[in-house]
């Protein structure tokens, strides 16, 4: 199910307290309000066509000759159920509520507001959560390391190998030591992927990878691979990841398979001194990144959340 369709299923989900909005309305509105449905198409197609097929609870009838009337139910019942976020994205309200039935143009306002205006802002508060239900189980695909463990890591040798299922024990979240220079390990087998790497948490929901603050290039040439890279701003400032505040952090990496090509994943040549080189994860990026991944067929979701915690010193 694509975003957009969840999208419309909750609102279906929402309008249904709505005095006025029964079956009919229920089958209506995610046919008309279809976002690859063009707005060309009448009522009356979507009443005589769609409508019977649509639902087994409706059955045959004539919906074509009601069908002004279980539009304006409607968009009604958007006016009501919406009031105040119509306002604020300065919509008429009154031409809504006290239009005549059939009148043209209001349901196209609503359309319109529903996608350019409710719509992003519904994927910014889902769309993590989106992502993270089609993330692929893989334990350890994202560690943190120290100096010292990066040392003793690097010194063993990859050899491939069949990893054993981890134990039967009771399931603890994985956690980050607080205040410690830390390196990000990366493992994926996915060589020459494009690699997105988001994390949330308190402080919001950034992109680390591609960054002029830590992953200058973002595809995989030879996993695993190590956060900061060379030549980022991290690495040129003697910096790597450091948590400072207990609570959760959360990482979501998506690996492509063709490279995405959005301006806000292309990185500065010539950087102010000043850049943080974090690039917030805001609602046109997102609505932008959804686009691209409906684009295309080959990419996978990982997700791994860890608790930032103190760690205990040895007496």
């Amino acid at each position: 199910m694509t975003p957009e369709q969840k999208f419309i299923n909750a609102i279906t989900a929402e309008l249904k307290t709505q005095s006025g909005f029964n079956l009919r309305e229920e089958v209506f509105f995610p046919l008309r309000y279809n976002k690859k449905r063009p707005i060309t198409v009448q009522h009356r197609e979507i009443a005589r066509d769609l409508m019977p097929k649509e639902d087994p609870r409706l059955g045959l009838g004539d919906y074509v000759t009601s069908i002004g009337t279980t539009s304006q139910n409607v968009v009604q019942a958007i006016a009501h159920q919406y009031q105040d976020e119509l306002k604020q994205d300065g919509v008429d309200l009154n031409i809504l509520v006290n239009g005549n039935r059939g009148q043209r143009g209001t349901w196209q306002a609503v359309y319109y507001w529903l996608w350019d205006h409710k719509y992003p802002r519904w994927l910014n508060e889902n769309s993590w959560k989106i992502l993270q239900e089609k993330a692929k189980p893989n334990l350890g695909w994202i560690q943190f390391k120290t100096d010292q463990e990066m040392a003793e890591f690097q010194g063993l040798t990859r050899v491939p190998s069949l990893r054993l299922p981890p134990p039967s024990v009771p399931e603890i979240p994985p956690t980050i030591p607080a205040n410690q220079l830390l390196w990000m390990l990366i493992d994926l087998e996915y060589s020459n992927y494009q690699l997105l790497l988001f994390n949330r948490s308190q402080q919001g929901k950034y992109l680390l990878c591609p960054s002029f603050g830590y992953a200058i290039n973002s595809i995989i040439d030879k996993p695993p691979i190590l956060l900061p890279q060379k030549d980022s701003f991290a690495d040129q400032t003697g910096q790597k990841f450091i948590f400072e505040e207990m609570g959760k952090e959360e990482f979501l990496a998506i690996v492509l398979e063709k490279p995405v090509n959005l301006p806000w994943l292309t990185l500065p040549e010539d950087p102010l001194p000043e850049y943080q080189g974090l690039i917030e994860w805001d609602t046109e990026k997102i609505k932008d990144l959804f686009e691209q991944l409906e684009q295309q067929d080959h990419w996978h979701i990982f997700y791994q959340s860890f608790d930032v915690v103190e760690r205990e010193t040895k007496a």
